[in-house]
């Protein structure tokens, strides 16, 4: 029988498992279902999904631990992850929501989250009436953090985007194991872009730390924001407590079918990242010949965070061409996050920032006149 991890809320300790769920984790094996009142003539759809999709997860977990292991890894030698470490959710907003309700009590734990980053982490936080602190990522390429102020702290929950949004930079690799060595609180690190880094995901760490939680989705580098699914990873107390709270069957038969389709058909997939990143490391060499912008974040991402030095010019020109970008200036000033489209969106794009960089060379001139 698994137990709730110890750091779940104590309210979550007298329940028992959502009713609708209950018989799926039981050792009762029947042969008919007369128990869920659905319409036995209309098919599949009219069914309820699959609950514990041990099938998806094992072809889930054997391709992410494909994707850029450490060099010491040996995939027939990792074992103590299953199906039973994962939770799909309907996307990872999901996750984060289910991770605050099951883990974070109101009005009285803190979370801490590494600043600039996602913004839902501390949206949702505040919530479910929870005190959020900011520990402001630090080093030329926000590499870094305080884990001394961490630790005063002492949170119930860390959030870190690795790699971040919306910088595109990637911590240090011994951050995430030194911080969940130096805290009881969890440590959740949202790996919603690692597919298209070279970095080594925080999975391959699980083994080692209790209080380690991984959130991916297939909304961005699997191409299937429609579908919403995102995944948590992480030991089996944490699943367990998670199924307690989590609304049971929003992972829907549809959804299901498309994740399983686009896991044993990774071809093009695979290619599409490699093109992304291609197209991404092109127009940052050709952004950093320009004027117009006074610093790029080297991205590990799908997307190239910079600073502008004439922000509003920039803005202007970019509307006028009917360009939409996300402004990023209440996080860092004069920033934007640009997301990397087709070949032809790019250049379009490259092309306003050229022509912001020319007006700023005319402006300096009528200036000298």
């Amino acid at each position: 029988m698994t137990l709730m991890h110890k750091k779940t809320r104590p309210v979550l300790s007298n329940l028992s498992l959502p009713s609708p769920i209950q018989k799926y984790f039981s050792s009762d094996v029947w042969d008919i279902d007369l128990s869920t009142n659905t319409n036995p003539y209309l098919g599949h759809f009219a069914q309820y999904p699959d609950i514990q999709q041990v099938k998806l997860k094992e072809v889930y977990l054997d391709r992410i631990l494909s994707l850029n292991p450490p060099p010491s890894f040996k995939k027939d030698k990792f074992s103590g992850l299953s199906s039973e470490n994962i939770l799909f959710t309907v996307g990872s907003m999901e996750g984060l929501d289910v991770l605050l309700r099951t883990f974070a009590e109101p009005n009285k734990d803190v979370i801490c989250i590494g600043t600039p980053t996602f913004p839902a982490y501390k949206h949702w936080a505040l919530i479910h009436n929870l005190k959020v602190e900011e520990i402001p990522l630090s080093g030329e390429g926000l590499e870094s953090l305080s884990i001394e102020n961490i630790i005063k702290i002492n949170p119930k929950m860390v959030f870190l985007c690795n790699p971040n949004n919306p910088t595109g930079t990637v911590l240090k690799p011994e951050l995430i194991e030194k911080l969940c060595e130096s805290i009881e609180g969890l440590v959740v690190v949202d790996e919603a872009y690692i597919e298209f880094s070279t970095l080594s995901s925080s999975i391959f760490c699980l083994n080692k730390y209790n209080n380690l939680i991984i959130l991916r989705t297939f909304s961005k580098a699997w191409g299937l924001a429609g579908v919403r699914c995102g995944v948590i990873i992480s030991n089996k107390a944490v699943i367990h407590a998670l199924r307690h709270v989590q609304l049971p069957f929003g992972f829907s038969s549809f959804s299901q079918k498309k994740v399983r389709e686009r896991l044993f058909d990774m071809e093009e997939t695979v290619l599409s990242w490699k093109r992304i990143t291609q197209n991404r490391d092109d127009l940052m060499a050709n952004l950093l010949k320009l004027k117009a912008i006074t610093k790029i974040f080297k991205s590990h991402t799908n997307f190239i965070m910079m600073l502008l030095k004439d922000f509003q010019e920039a803005m202007t020109l970019l509307k006028r061409h009917k360009i939409l970008v996300l402004d990023c200036s209440a996080s860092l000033p004069n920033s934007i996050r640009v997301s990397l489209g087709s070949e032809e969106q790019n250049m379009k794009f490259l092309a306003v920032m050229q022509e912001a960089s020319l007006s700023l060379q005319e402006t300096k001139r009528l200036m000298l006149v």
